[in-house]
């Protein structure tokens, strides 16, 4: 009788112990209060001496509900395919304790563990491993029951941090899954031959239901799975190509029946195969990776954002017009606009965006990519950030693909040739420079001009290359013009890729000392879009190219994205205005205003200040009294091949000019 009060007391104090946890915690009190609601059933069956063995059922089925709801608590990732396996674990497991003539309090013990350990994926937490042996000694018996209230106890006041769910399959979960249908199969099969408990017959029955029903499952989920992985972007997690096509075909099929209109965006990143060249493939899928949700957060819940693969992403706009198309497109580019964060540095990439929309453009999803293609190829070459298709522009399209298939033949064969647009002195007119321009001496098209395929030199990858290529002859055919007598220096311009490449410098040491050409008399352009696209690492590289005593220059100013904080920290040595708004100076006093101001601007931070784009005479005269050191434009002299160049330098050597007597210029450009 006494052992049988200090077993209760004990029972009872855990009880105690266990509601006191529920009652000083915040959240996952429920499980405590059910620990309590046990041992308090298990004293009471002590204490009572219950015949019926209910009191100690109960106790087992309240701290199973408890350990459970522990498991959710600590648990993440419970899943339907999670509960069918604890239904399988506890089904077989009570049914063989039952087969084995153990009492229901026992055999409750041993499906609630059972199917507890199932639930938690089988990486049960601590605290769930205490409840679990708890569980044990209750349904052991009056004699171990005493103990449980110690484990309990424990389960209810240990601390564990929140497990990661374990894998649906693995070794261990196959196992598991086996052995309780072979259990639940052997028991059925005995039962053929020998009596089996009625419940543990029901028991085998609820086994093998729920694997079918796991099995069905697993089926169906591993089909979703397949489904969403084929319509998945692994990198991003954005849909795919195939996604887009399905939903631009159903945007389509609705909008054809209803009346309504579609937009489809192609927007493919500016300069992405420099990145991933000069920083790594691993740089590039950072950026890539922050690209997802950084427009996403701009479009509607109807949208859809695909990346197509490579540097390439599409979004459809539904409903969605040429306005609304347009102004989506320039969101989307400011976006990309705004820096991103790789490996410490900061990186800046700019976007050009295609557009075309249903019906107006094409009436199926391959039409509307191929259109939306052509306009983004439009809106590279003319740097317009984007543009909308042109039924007009698709011969354009065409001759880009050939041309992107001949540009690696044309660099070995020579046939990429250089201009060169000589730049004077305003108030000398002494001419002692040149800037080097690459055109491209087709053998079917004729002399193109940059414009038809530097942007395809950026897309291929080729902008080293070509900037190589432009460096070498320049420093060869100036470099003549320089043994023949002519006090010429010459400019070449970089690409976005030749500044993010710290080896630059070492590179341009060695063509110079190759040609014997002094570095002083060799000067590089960078533009500011070429700048931003990583303003930390420019800084580095223009910090080499000072040290070997090249000079640098930025040109476009006024154009692009640069900031004054930019100006003040590259410590450029000459700053070229942009023709944009020198061209327009005398007509337009907003742009005289600002060509003034970026003069005065640039002799106060002690560079040299070049004007581009000066073609008349009443120009150069307001210019020379601005205080601008020099100019470049068709009134000097139009870009010449380096034949011309000689005669020209010649003729103007021999004409007399002065200060006052800008036109003579007209007499002597070619």
């Amino acid at each position: 009788m006494l052992l049988e009060w200090a077993a209760g007391a004990m029972l009872i104090s855990g009880s105690v112990v266990c509601a006191s946890s529920a009652v000083m915690r915040d959240r996952g009190r429920l499980p405590r209060v059910l620990f309590a609601a046990a041992l308090a059933c298990s004293a009471a069956a002590v204490l009572l001496d219950s015949a019926t063995g209910a009191l100690s059922l109960a106790g087992c089925v309240l701290a199973t509900a408890g350990a459970a709801l522990l498991v959710l608590d600590l648990h993440s990732g419970v899943t339907r395919l999670s509960w069918l396996d604890a239904a399988m674990g506890a089904s077989s497991m009570a049914a063989l304790a039952l087969a084995l003539g153990a009492p229901p309090a026992a055999a409750t013990a041993a499906g609630g563990a059972a199917g507890t350990i199932a639930l938690a994926r089988w990486r049960p937490a601590m605290p769930v491993l205490a409840a679990l042996a708890g569980l044990a000694l209750l349904g052991a018996g009056e004699e171990a029951a005493p103990a449980a209230a110690v484990l309990l106890a424990g389960a209810a006041w240990l601390e564990a941090k929140r497990h990661e769910p374990g894998p649906e399959f693995s070794p261990v979960v196959l196992t598991a899954i086996l052995a309780f249908a072979t259990t639940a199969l052997t028991l059925q099969t005995v039962g053929q031959f020998a009596e089996v408990h009625d419940a543990a017959v029901l028991l085998t029955i609820v086994t093998v239901l729920t694997g079918m029903a796991r099995a069905g499952l697993t089926v169906i989920e591993r089909l979703r799975e397949s489904r969403h992985q084929a319509l998945t972007d692994d990198l991003t997690g954005l849909g795919n190509r195939r996604h887009l096509l399905q939903r631009l075909d159903a945007a389509i099929a609705s909008c054809g029946e209803g009346g309504g209109e579609l937009a489809l965006l192609l927007v493919d990143l500016d300069g992405f195969k420099e990145l991933n060249d000069t920083l790594g493939h691993h740089a590039g899928d950072q950026v890539l990776r922050q690209i997802g949700p950084r427009l996403s957060s701009l479009l509607r819940e109807e949208d859809t954002l695909a990346r197509l693969g490579g540097d390439e992403f599409a979004v459809v706009l539904v409903p969605g017009d040429e306005t609304t198309a347009s102004a989506a497109g320039l969101r989307l580019r400011a976006a990309l606009e705004r820096s991103f964060e790789v490996g410490g540095i900061r990186v800046h990439i700019d976007a050009s965006v295609g557009i075309a929309t249903f019906p107006e453009h094409s009436r199926d999803a391959l039409g509307l990519l191929q259109r939306a293609d052509v306009a983004m190829y439009e809106a590279k070459r003319m740097r317009t950030g984007h543009e909308v298709y042109l039924p007009g522009r698709d011969r354009h399209s065409r001759e880009r693909l050939a041309l992107v298939g001949e540009l690696h033949g044309a660099l070995e064969a020579g046939e990429l040739v250089l201009h060169y647009q000589p730049k004077a002195e305003i108030r000398t007119g002494a001419v002692r420079s040149v800037e080097a321009l690459v055109r491209w001496q087709h053998p079917e098209r004729g002399l193109l001009g940059p414009g038809h395929f530097l942007p395809l030199v950026e897309q291929s990858g080729l902008t080293r290359a070509l900037t190589a290529f432009v460096l070498d002859r320049a420093l060869a055919e100036i470099g003549d013009q320089r043994r023949a007598g002519f006090d010429l220096a010459v400019a070449v311009n970089l690409g976005p890729a030749d500044l993010l490449d710290l080896g630059l410098p070492t590179e341009i040491e060695r063509s110079l000392a190759v040609h014997r050409f002094a570095p002083e008399h060799l000067q590089l352009e960078v533009s500011e879009d070429v700048v931003m696209a990583d303003v930390e690492r420019t800084v580095e590289v223009l910090k080499g190219l000072r040290r070997i005593g090249v000079t640098t220059a930025l040109d476009d100013f006024g154009a692009g994205h640069s900031s004054l904080v930019h100006l003040r920290e590259l410590h450029i040595d000459e700053l070229k205005v942009d023709r944009s708004f020198v061209m327009r100076l005398v007509h337009d006093e907003r742009d005289a205003a600002i060509v003034h101001s970026i003069v005065d601007l640039g002799r106060r931070l002690g560079m040299t200040v070049v004007a581009e784009g000066v073609e008349d005479e009443e120009a150069w005269t307001m210019l020379a009294g601005w205080g601008c050191d020099e100019v470049q434009g068709h009134l000097l002299g139009r870009p010449m091949t380096v034949g011309e160049l000689g005669p020209w330098l010649r003729q103007l050597a021999r004409r007399p000019h002065t200060r006052s007597d800008p036109p003579l210029w007209a007499a002597v450009r070619p």
